[in-house]
């Protein structure tokens, strides 16, 4: 990510609040292959100041490899709108896009217990709303599901976090930025730029 000071963020709740809202990421890593890269939901929890997320591949995915101690980028879109440059009071301007995201960079940790892959597939499943258990599923079936996945933790050693929201244009631009956005029914963007007023 290319980090510009006026769209960094730092604050450590928003970040997490982004990954847990927008939960479902990307993880890449470098293998023998080169670069490798599965779309995966993640959950996200802090733990002694530092954020932690976890997850599960498929046992197949030729990703696994990297899972113990390999280095890895995960990545996080948030809301994001095009922005037209008619919006803006401040003219001549040019088309641009408005946008939160976050990178994590750390080292991958296998979770070789099945305990500690019950906890994150119990995180996984808490708002089914079927209210899926996995504690009930019969202990063979679930002994096999075990086999099937490679659970891992990747603890942020690195963490690079965008909030484009227009601060680099006037209160009056934002102002109509926000209407406009608003408009087309994308409120989320919208309250993101709200806040930088």
């Amino acid at each position: 990510m290319y980090p510009r000071p006026v769209f960094t963020e730092h604050n450590q709740d928003r970040i997490v609040g982004l990954i847990a809202a927008h939960s479902f990421g990307l993880l890449v890593t470098t293998g023998a292959n080169g670069m490798e890269a599965s779309h995966v939901p993640f959950i996200v929890a802090v733990e002694d100041g530092t954020i932690v997320l976890t997850a599960h591949l498929g046992a197949a995915n030729p990703q696994c490899a990297a899972l113990d101690g390999g280095a890895a980028l995960a990545i996080f879109s948030g809301p994001h709108a095009y922005i037209a440059p008619g919006w803006y009071h401040t003219q001549p301007a040019v088309p641009t896009w408005d946008y939160a995201a976050v990178h994590i960079h750390g080292t991958l940790e296998l979770v070789a217990d099945d305990e500690g892959t019950a906890t994150i597939l119990r995180a996984l499943a808490k708002d089914d709303p079927m209210r899926f258990d996995l504690d009930a599923l019969e202990r063979k079936y679930r002994a096999q599901m075990f086999k099937g996945i490679k659970a891992f933790r990747l603890k942020a050693a690195r963490i690079e976090a965008q909030w484009k929201m227009s601060q680099n244009r006037s209160a009056e631009d934002r102002r109509s930025v926000i209407a406009a956005l608003r408009g087309q029914g994308n409120d989320a963007c919208a309250d993101l730029i709200a806040e930088t007023l």
